[in-house]
């Protein structure tokens, strides 16, 4: 019986402890449960905390370690190492939200960040900004998502803010990492160097050499006003009679003196107008001349007016304007003159000069194509040439004199002899007639200074005399056959020179140097043989037509227009 009481005082005994322990398990779970809601040790309820008891302030040791951690970034090694204890924030709060009119705390992290919102915005740069992002504002950001966010805050219980703010927050936060140095900070003139009244001469250098420093744009110009001497920059473009070209060689090309249009024209007995820009290149008009094989064109009356012509006794008028076509049955008063072969135009003047076989000049007028006048040579004519105005004109002959016209007087006014010439065969005058070039049967070009010519004359005593010998500044020996064409561009500063007696005969020059560009033409450019070259009014492109009908376009881009 003994034994029987003691074993059931034991087993009473054991339920008791074993009641006791469930009842202790059950309050321990209950005190575990508040604890996580109150000390908000379970991550998960950290939005519940703030939602209950509002913005809430760590404790004063904590306090001081995030003032360090917004200054410096030493700062987060100490949250790291709250992290890592798997606390989160701190475990003890003081709720410091004071109550609002209403008696009401903050519901929510949104109005408990609204007044540094405002003060965001009243931070911001006073400028209004060119573009705002929507997406941006309407954005929403958990600053206690990452540690690197968490020095983003204002106040210990700030979470969520709007994107635009935390956009300012992380460009504040890059600034005082990285503040501007001094060196980058912009000065006022006036504090730097003094105001103008006192300025030196100095100091004006030295503002000026801190303005240049303030600019990292190139120093040197692109582009220079000056064509270098040895370098030419040339482009190869579509051929300006890509859409149409020439059945046979083009033995005339000339551009319109004021609209993007070029015409070619040939043996083919077809005269072609293009709008030329480079790229298309399109067609404008053509006109066939049944009786006539086309061997000269020109543009005439400032562009109004197209003059063709070959070795026949007539030859054709053309109205651009109208697209009217006449033809003008020879020359009245010249019964023998069987060939217009050689007739030249000029875009301002009011004269066509044609060459005849008997050393004689004939001009005729541009607007009643009446026989005007008949300008008389020693020898046989070999070429002519209008100054740009159209008020003189240079011809020279087989006896190598050279003679200046003028056509208001319809006198010659001056004429030299040139006795380094071998039979000249071309002559040009450039566009200000500061130079003349003269080319010969040998391939030589000359070129002549006018104005050194003009002083040499006037220190003989006799400007008109024929015995004053005059010698070029300047030979080109690059072609070796005969010459048979030249051209100054609009500024004088191109001579181009050509043969079509050989393959890719064709040189530049520069001027005032008179040297030859070194880069162009060279073995590939396959010119052929080279039949007439011009250049556009303003020489932002050159054409050159060739004897398989082409009338190949280059763009010079040191002439920046047409």
């Amino acid at each position: 019986m003994g034994f029987a009481s003691q074993a059931k005082n034991k087993r009473s005994a054991t339920a008791a402890n074993g009641a006791e322990d469930t009842a202790k398990r059950a309050k321990s779970q209950a005190e575990t449960d508040l604890e996580r809601l109150v000390f908000g040790i379970d991550d998960d309820n950290e939005d519940a905390i703030d939602e209950i008891f509002g913005k809430v302030k760590e404790t004063e040791d904590l306090d001081k370690v995030s003032e360090l951690d917004g200054e410096s970034n030493d700062g987060s090694d100490l949250d790291e190492e709250s992290d890592a204890n798997g606390r989160g924030d701190s475990l003890f709060f003081m709720d410091t939200e004071r109550p609002d009119e209403a008696g009401n705390k903050g519901d929510d992290n949104e109005s408990s960040g609204a007044d540094s919102d405002s003060e965001e915005e009243a931070d911001s740069k006073e400028e209004a900004a060119a573009w705002v992002d929507e997406d941006t504002q309407n954005a929403r950001v958990a600053l206690k998502g990452a540690i690197r966010t968490r020095k983003l805050r204002k106040i210990e219980g700030e979470n969520i803010v709007h994107g635009d703010v935390y956009e300012e927050r992380l460009r504040q936060q890059f600034q005082k990492i990285n503040p501007v140095p001094k060196w980058a900070q912009e000065t006022k003139a006036e504090d730097a160097w003094g105001s103008d009244s006192d300025d030196s001469e100095e100091k004006r250098e030295a503002r000026a050499g801190n303005d240049l420093l303030k600019s990292s744009k190139s120093l040197l110009s692109k582009t220079s006003t000056l064509l270098p001497p040895s370098i030419l920059d040339i482009v190869r473009t579509r051929n300006g009679n890509q859409a149409a070209p020439s059945q046979m060689a083009v033995s005339a090309l000339q551009f319109h003196p004021t609209a993007n249009v070029m015409l070619t024209a040939g043996l083919d007995k077809t005269l072609r107008l293009f709008e030329v820009d480079g790229k298309d290149n399109q067609k404008v008009q053509s006109i066939f001349f049944k009786d006539l094989p086309i061997s000269s064109a020109h543009f005439i009356r400032g562009g109004q007016e197209v003059v063709v012509s070959g070795s026949r006794r007539w030859y054709y008028s053309v109205d651009v304007e109208k697209g009217s076509v006449t033809r003008i049955s020879g020359i009245p008063g010249l019964p023998k003159l069987n060939s217009l072969k050689y007739m030249h135009g000029c875009n301002n003047g009011d004269r066509l000069a044609v060459m005849s076989n008997d050393g004689q000049i004939h001009l005729v007028s541009a607007r009643t194509k009446q026989l005007a006048c008949t300008l008389p040579m020693n020898g046989v004519v070999r070429d002519v040439s209008f100054t740009a105005d159209g008020n003189y004109l240079w011809s020279v002959g087989t006896d190598n004199e050279v003679y200046q016209w003028d056509l208001r007087q319809n006198q010659c006014i001056s004429r030299w002899h040139d006795q380094t010439m071998f039979r000249a065969t071309r002559l040009e005058i450039s566009p200000d007639t500061s130079y003349y070039a003269s080319g010969d049967n040998s391939g030589m070009v000359n070129i002549y200074d006018v104005n050194a010519i003009k002083t040499q004359a006037d220190a003989a005593g006799n400007p008109n005399s024929s015995f004053v010998n005059v010698k070029p500044f300047k030979a080109i020996s690059n072609l070796t056959t005969t010459i048979s064409g030249l051209r100054f561009n609009h500024s004088s500063e191109i001579l181009g020179i050509f043969s079509h007696k050989s393959q890719s005969q064709l040189k530049l020059v520069h001027l005032p140097t008179g040297t030859v560009f070194s880069n162009w033409p060279s073995a590939s450019s396959h010119l052929g043989l080279v039949q007439c070259i011009d250049f556009s009014p303003n020489s932002g492109l050159m054409a050159v037509g060739n004897d398989k009908g082409k009338a190949l376009l280059y763009r010079l881009p040191h002439f920046q227009s047409y």
